[in-house]
């Protein structure tokens, strides 16, 4: 099978690997996409040679153990699995234990490009963590890409109403389309609400200036909440007003096993039911050839796509976008 190997900084080869083996407790998995992760992409940077990528699976099902019940062949699953060296990452099969792992079976009303579960789930798992305030009143969100979307549309699902806060008019378009009600820059939204603030924060830009603008949002004794800050290098914030301010912060990434797959479930549900206004996302599909590249527009796409995914059936080729 084919598996994408890094061979360096930014330098990315595909290479094969002898397929994987299961036992009778698991599951084989034809991986048809991989989500390409904003978490990954300073790693990428500064690979080394024979390091891999992905932890946002999806697939159909290629092989069931004896003992496996609830699955068979041709199931189309999502969930959390795989992500380590050999046995996960951009590899076209992966194996997966259906009692140690999150395997999902997809209803037919989800399409395969909106169910990468692993995002979907710590976006639900975030916002479950936001403190709770009453319905219709107003919640901020600082940084509108791909997660600050999501969130945008579960915190409109909840009732509140969504302040949403962005460099980028292209972000605040898409903003838009998900929920928000109030679409700012950062200098427009400090002349609007600088002065009494937000009850509660979302930050979701992961950048020094999105996460001061989201401290100078939150108001006297109010919960900023942290969504994506935990790559990259080190940071320096205006750490004065968060004390002064006496700011609750709380770091929402994911760390819960348990609750995040409750949320992977919750995900399908909300999904499926299209309660949750996140499905036909602008995505654009890479060849697996093209993962290099992929990782390259991260800082570029804002204005044509939200969502990177890595086609693990398709070795080269020219990337496509849909929904776009």
């Amino acid at each position: 099978m084919n598996i994408i190997i890094m061979q360096g900084p930014k330098s990315s080869a595909i290479e094969q690997r002898d397929m994987p083996q299961i036992t009778e407790d698991q599951v084989l998995i034809r991986l048809k996409y991989v989500g390409v992760c904003r978490s990954e992409h300073d790693d990428w940077l500064v690979a080394q040679k024979g390091q891999t990528f992905g932890h946002e699976p999806m697939g159909i099902i290629a092989q069931v153990g004896n003992h496996v019940t609830e699955f068979s062949v041709g199931d189309r699953v999502s969930g959390l699995w795989g992500g380590a060296p050999n046995i996960g990452g951009m590899a076209q099969y992966q194996v997966a234990h259906p009692k140690k792992d999150t395997i999902i079976k997809l209803p037919e009303q989800v399409c395969s490009e909106d169910a990468i579960l692993e995002p979907l789930a710590c976006l639900i798992s975030a916002v479950s963590k936001v403190r709770p305030i009453l319905p219709g009143k107003k919640i901020c969100v600082v940084g509108c890409g791909y997660m600050g979307c999501g969130a945008i549309g579960l915190l409109c699902l909840k009732g509140y109403q969504v302040v949403a806060v962005d460099i980028r008019s292209s972000c605040l378009e898409d903003a838009k389309k998900y929920g928000a009600a109030e679409c700012y820059t950062p200098e427009q939204a400090l002349k609007q609400y600088g002065q009494d603030g937000f009850e509660v924060v979302m930050e979701w830009g992961e950048t020094n200036d999105s996460l001061n603008t989201a401290i100078n949002l939150t108001k006297i004794c109010g919960q900023l909440c942290i969504g994506a800050y935990h790559t990259g290098g080190k940071r320096l914030i205006d750490m004065q007003q968060l004390n002064f301010k006496a700011i609750e912060c709380l770091s929402t990434h994911p760390r819960e096993a348990q609750l995040l797959r409750e949320c992977a479930y919750q995900a399908v549900e909300l999904l499926a039911s299209r309660r949750w206004n996140f499905q036909n996302i602008p995505t654009m599909i890479y060849p697996m050839n093209q993962f290099d590249l992929a990782h390259q527009q991260l800082e570029t796409k804002y204005g044509h796509h939200m969502k990177a995914l890595i086609a693990m059936e398709m070795v080269d080729g020219e990337p496509y976008l849909i929904n776009g």
